[in-house]
């Protein structure tokens, strides 16, 4: 009985030191050295029916003041085009100039910002600054990555990503309003 504990024990600890190693390399593999980084700040994880959840690794900022790296994990089996609306209670879509563009980062004709780096860019910023919509130029297949990055230190706490569930009420609203609009249009 204490053999089979044993194992049991050492198989867990092993699983656990090889997720935590397995997230901190995972993380050195989606974002380059930029600046006083030297991987991702936080990362985005794209689960499975669009769940998105944050973690972080300790990084950042990567200008030495209050810009943060960002990581894109897909894990949804689906591939993605978009993240949705993201959003803080601070001016996160405030980009002043200093974005992973201008410190190496290969950046993208789509993105205006310098903030994108080589696959993302930004649409439907809100007057204050504080939400907007992460794009991707080409879609991020399933198990795939990339990265950008957006104003401000950064926690995994100062950042809100939209729920699955929200998104589907969106969508769904959005259709229905399509439909009425056509029907309307048409009589």
């Amino acid at each position: 009985m204490k053999l089979r504990q044993i194992l049991v024990a050492g198989t867990f600890l092993a699983s656990a030191a090889l997720m935590l190693g397995g997230r901190q390399a995972e993380a050195a593999v989606i974002c380059p050295p930029i600046g006083a980084d030297t991987t991702c700040g936080l990362i985005i994880t794209v689960g499975p029916g669009g769940a998105l959840s944050t973690s972080a690794t300790g990084q950042g900022p990567y200008d030495g003041v209050e810009d943060t790296l960002i990581g894109v994990v897909n894990n949804s089996g689906v591939a993605i085009t978009t993240l949705g609306s993201i959003s803080s209670n601070v001016d996160i879509f405030g980009f002043d100039g200093d974005g992973i563009d201008t410190f190496g980062a290969p950046g993208n004709a789509t993105d205006t910002t310098g903030y994108g780096g080589p696959n993302t860019f930004f649409t439907n910023i809100s007057p204050d600054l504080r939400s907007g919509t992460v794009n991707f130029v080409t879609a991020i297949a399933p198990g795939g990555a990339t990265f950008f990055s957006l104003e401000e230190a950064l926690t995994i706490h100062s950042i809100i990503v939209p729920e699955p569930a929200t998104m589907a009420v969106l969508g769904a609203g959005l259709v229905g309003l399509g439909i009425a609009r056509r029907r309307r249009s048409k009589g």
